[in-house]
């Protein structure tokens, strides 16, 4: 499909602005507005249909005020309530895509500028995987995700009750935001060795949650959450859901092996950025949790996906650790051309390369 073919150009053209960054001088924000205005539009005016959400997202702006509950029950207020707003001007579901793709993006494009000097490396990775799966799929997450990365900017900063602040109103966008609100303890401090190698050992340890098959959260009775879990149950009892997970998928594995590269330069890329340790953290935890709410696959990916945005801007960290410049400008658009091929398909349009 012709979006499949966009999203292929604006990779391929943000992979030759990042190379040419350094050059773009007064011109470079310009630039960089340009380009999220022309995402937004891309992510709003998708065709309906080119993937499964899409498809639900129109059915429930056209009935948001069904009395049926199984079309507001699994719905944020906050969807309706705009859902509600829009609809009294337009019957076009492409609005209510526009409205948010916006909001996704722009919290996000904020969050990037001031995560990473690497603007147009980051919005590449972006746009190899996040772009594709949040802003034209889980629009609502998508909201939720650019306000979680600019609540981390403001940790970084010190600023806990400004990203406590950020979670709550991305929460009002999607309740699953309620479960980043452990994250705001995290230090951004200097990491000791020893301190290191623990956190890498959460990942072993999660290996081993995952084969002793522990399910404890949904014992837990967690206001929203709760409700939200037992949705998610039911999915899978009806083979609505995901189904399973693979916890040896060979791109967790490949995020996996480019952790253990960035703790390798842990030091190097310390000293470049005051946001690498807490990005880290919340990266490991992501991965981590891929194992962990592996009893609930949906579940899994979800907070897998949620938790691992923090990879658009600590991905462009490589280049801290590799000269010449250009060549780690280059590797890291190797890597964000990976995880394109996984998440092409996703919108129905060929697979390049599927490992």
């Amino acid at each position: 499909m012709i979006t499949g073919y966009i999203v292929i150009v604006l990779f391929l053209l943000t992979s030759i602005m990042a190379l040419l960054e350094r050059y773009f001088g007064v011109y470079k924000w310009y630039a960089y507005f340009i380009l999220g205005v022309v995402l937004v539009l891309v992510a709003g005016l998708r065709e309906v249909g080119i993937d499964p959400d899409s498809l639900n997202y129109e059915y429930t702006f056209l009935n948001h005020d069904s009395s049926s509950s199984s079309i507001t029950d699994n719905l944020e207020m906050s969807y309706l309530l705009i859902s509600s707003l829009l609809s009294a001007f337009t019957n076009d579901v492409h609005f209510l895509f526009l409205f948010y793709a916006f909001l996704g993006l722009t919290f996000k494009f904020i969050a990037l500028r001031r995560l990473t000097e690497f603007w147009f490396l980051a919005v590449t990775v972006y746009i190899s995987y996040y772009f594709i799966s949040h802003e034209m799929m889980q629009i609502r997450t998508a909201a939720l995700s650019g306000l979680f990365l600019l609540s981390l900017y403001y940790q970084g900063e010190g600023r806990r009750l400004t990203a406590f602040l950020l979670i709550l109103a991305g929460s009002f966008f999607h309740y699953s935001g309620l479960m980043l609100l452990p994250l705001l303890f995290l230090s951004s401090d200097y990491m000791p060795l020893k301190r290191r190698l623990l956190w890498m050992a959460l990942l072993p340890a999660s290996y081993v949650v995952f084969f002793l098959g522990l399910s404890i959260l949904l014992a837990l009775d967690i206001p929203f959450i709760g409700a939200k879990l037992m949705t998610y149950q039911q999915e899978e009892e009806s083979g609505i859901g995901v189904g399973y997970v693979n916890v040896f998928r060979p791109l967790h594995l490949f995020s996996i092996a480019l952790m253990v590269y960035l703790m390798i330069f842990y030091d190097t890329i310390f000293k470049k950025s005051k946001y690498f340790t807490l990005l880290l953290k919340v990266f490991i935890l992501g991965l981590c949790s891929y194992e962990i709410f592996a009893f609930l696959p949906v579940l899994a990916q979800r907070v897998n996906m949620l938790l691992l945005v923090v990879t658009i801007p600590l991905y462009t960290y490589i280049c801290y650790t590799i000269r010449p410049f250009w060549a780690a400008i280059i590797l890291v658009i190797a890597v964000a051309f990976v995880y394109l091929n996984y998440a092409l398909p996703l919108i129905n349009t060929f697979i390049i390369w599927n490992g």
